[in-house]
Formats: structure tokens, C-alpha cells, sequence
């Protein structure tokens, strides 16, 4: 008897290579499948990321914001926003400041060694026609928002009128004004683009002792002349403040829009009289190094699964959601898309609580 040698017959082969094919077809799917969810997944994980990373910016600069916008392809774009100081000049001398070579002296412009022990150390004096110029460096390209603090005593002897403080252009103006001799009221002034409906455009006025345009008596507070005063200005495209010895003096808080780009020079003085000290300018900047394009799959999206296409802009204030932008939690939906439809049960919801704090939550089967 003949023995049988091991091996397939062809029926044995091909059931067992459908089979495979099979499997693979399976795992393929899931591989697919997984990685749509892993895109899904990333995008919202990185808006959460992006979002604690502001709570903490936010906690020690004070304010800082996340926008989820759209480029001009139409894809969803995330952006972090926060405070940066861009220059500060002590006053020292001509040269000193953080930006080497930016400073240029103009007019009627010096350094003062007071005797004795001062605050203040050396400090400049402008009269009437000084100015300092910083130019027009990129750094000072303040569309997003600002901040302009110093110290300053007005000159008791000469000083009246209305006197230039700061001016960038139209962009930014900060004048002194006198109502009295000897006192004097803090006047800024700013340039707005329009928003997306192209509303808001034009000049935002805010003085010392009025909010949002009604006189405040009790903000009231003028700067006599011959005492010093630490000053700080500034816009967030939430707030526009002036403060006077870290006292809120003035307020406007009824804009968003974003300031009117400006190539002007950045000058100081110009029609001030008195002294000046520790001049530091910070600004509100995309952090370019955490900005994200959700995948082409994911779809950002609203209660009723249409796709958005307007622009949100989650805003904290220390590590708290600010009240000035958010009454309530921020809820934003995320979603594959199958083919033309978008897949339902495919969901991931970020939701920002008044405590600032951020979370992912899965909303449907994926």
C-alpha cells in the first residue's frame, strides 16, 4: 500500500487564503476606523492641552485667551494667545533698555542723577519738546492688545495744556490733560479694526474717572503735578483699563475688536514736560510654537451637528473662565466625517468650567 505524502490539497489552500483575506478585510476596517478616532481624539486633546496652557499663562500674566478661528482654506485653526513684555527701559541712560540700539533722542531730553538715595534712581526729564523715539520693530506691532507702564512726575514749573505722553501714530495716543493748574486727567486713545460683521471700527476714547463712557466720581482720582504716579495703560480685547497706583481709574469693557495695525514710530514725550521712569511695554501675541490645524476629518460643530463658522475665543482671567466673556461653561463639539455625512455618535465635547478648568468627554459611540 502506497503511503500518502503530507501536504494541501488546492481546496484546502484557497478556503484558508478567503479566510485570511477575511480577517484582513476586518482589520483593515478597524485600522481605519481607529484612526479616524485617533484624529478625533488628538484634535480635541490638543485643545484641551492648548486651553490648560493659557489657564496657566492666564494665572501668571494675568489674562490670556484660546481662538478656534478659521483659515482661508476653511479648516479649523487653534491659537493661543498670551501677555509677553516686549521692552523696558529703566531710564538709566540713553542706551540701557532691553532692545539695544531702539532708543533715539530728540529735542530736549536728560538723564537726572538725583542725590541721595530715590526710588527711582536716574531717571529722564522731558521738557516741552523732548521726545524719544523706539521706531517701529515688529515687537511693537500691537494689534492683539497691549500694555504701557511707567512712572511719571509732572513738571510744576511750565506744565499746562494738554501734553502727548505716548503716540504710536493713530494707533495708540496717550494724552495728560489739564482742567486746573497743577491737575491733570489721563486720557488714552486707540484704534479699532472692524470685527467679522464690520462693526466696532474706529477710535476708542477712556479717561480717568469714567466707565464705559459715564463719569465715575469716585474714580476721580487726578495727578497733581510735582508727585510721582505709576501709570499703567491697557487693552485686551476684553478690557481697557487705566490704572493709577495700582487703582482702576478708568474702564471701558464693551469692545472686542482687534487694534488697527500701525507702522508709525513708537515715541515718548513730544509735548510732555516732567519726569519720567521704568517705561515697560508688554503685548498680547500668538504663540506661534502652539498653533493647531484640526485635521480635515474632524469638523467643529454645534448642538445640532452643523458645522460652525463663526470664531470663539475662550478667555481666563488669573486661572479662572473670565465673567467679562463667559456668563456660563463654554461647550465646544467636535466630530468625524463619513463621506458627505458627518457620523453621528462620533462626538467629543471640550467643556471649560467657570473654574477654568478644561475636560474631554466622549458623547457617542465611536
Amino acid at each position: 500500500m502506497r503511503e500518502r505524502r503530507a501536504g494541501f490539497t488546492l481546496i484546502e489552500i484557497l478556503v484558508v487564503l478567503t479566510l485570511l483575506g477575511f480577517l484582513m478585510g476586518l482589520s483593515i476596517g478597524f485600522v481605519q476606523r481607529a484612526g479616524k478616532g485617533n484624529l478625533l481624539l488628538q484634535a480635541t486633546h490638543k485643545l484641551h492641552s492648548m486651553l490648560a496652557a493659557a489657564r496657566a499663562q492666564a494665572y501668571g500674566t494675568n489674562r490670556a485667551y484660546v481662538a478656534i478661528t478659521h483659515a482661508e482654506d476653511g479648516s479649523t485653526v487653534l491659537r493661543n494667545y498670551r501677555s509677553r513684555q516686549v521692552f523696558h527701559w529703566p531710564c538709566e541712560d540713553f542706551t540701557r533698555a532691553s532692545e539695544v540700539g531702539v532708543l533715539k533722542q530728540r529735542g530736549g531730553v536728560e538723564i537726572i542723577d538725583p542725590p541721595g538715595a530715590a526710588r527711582e534712581g536716574r531717571f529722564a526729564r522731558f521738557d516741552g519738546g523732548g521726545e524719544v523715539s523706539l521706531g517701529a520693530p515688529a515687537w511693537l506691532q500691537l494689534v492683539d492688545g497691549f500694555t504701557i507702564e511707567c512712572r511719571l512726575r509732572v513738571a510744576t514749573q511750565g506744565a499746562g495744556g494738554n501734553m502727548v505722553l505716548f503716540r504710536k501714530g493713530a494707533a495708540i495716543q496717550v494724552r495728560l490733560l489739564s482742567y486746573e493748574p497743577g491737575v491733570f486727567d489721563l486720557e488714552a486713545k486707540i484704534r479699532l479694526q472692524p470685527d467679522a460683521k464690520g462693526e466696532g471700527e474706529g477710535d476708542d476714547l477712556l479717561r480717568t474717572g469714567f466707565r464705559d463712557g459715564a463719569e465715575v466720581p469716585e474714580w476721580k482720582g487726578p495727578l497733581l503735578a510735582g508727585r510721582w504716579y505709576d501709570v499703567k495703560i491697557a487693552y485686551d480685547r476684553n478690557d481697557f483699563t487705566i490704572h493709577v497706583n495700582d487703582r482702576l481709574r478708568g474702564r471701558r469693557s464693551d469692545r472686542r475688536n482687534r487694534m488697527q495695525p500701525n507702522d508709525d514710530p513708537f515715541l515718548i514725550g513730544g509735548g510732555y514736560t516732567g519726569d519720567f521712569d521704568s517705561l515697560v511695554i508688554g503685548g498680547i501675541f500668538e504663540d506661534d510654537d502652539d498653533r493647531c490645524t484640526v485635521p480635515e476629518q474632524v469638523t467643529w460643530v454645534d448642538a445640532k451637528d452643523t458645522p460652525r463658522t463663526d470664531s470663539a475665543f475662550i478667555h481666563f482671567r488669573n486661572s479662572l473662565l473670565d465673567p467679562h466673556y463667559h456668563a456660563q461653561a463654554v461647550r465646544l463639539i467636535f466630530v468625524l466625517e463619513t463621506g458627505e455625512t458627518l457620523a453621528r455618535g462620533a462626538h467629543r465635547e471640550v467643556t471649560v468650567s467657570l473654574s477654568g478648568e478644561a475636560s474631554v468627554h466622549l458623547t457617542g459611540e465611536e
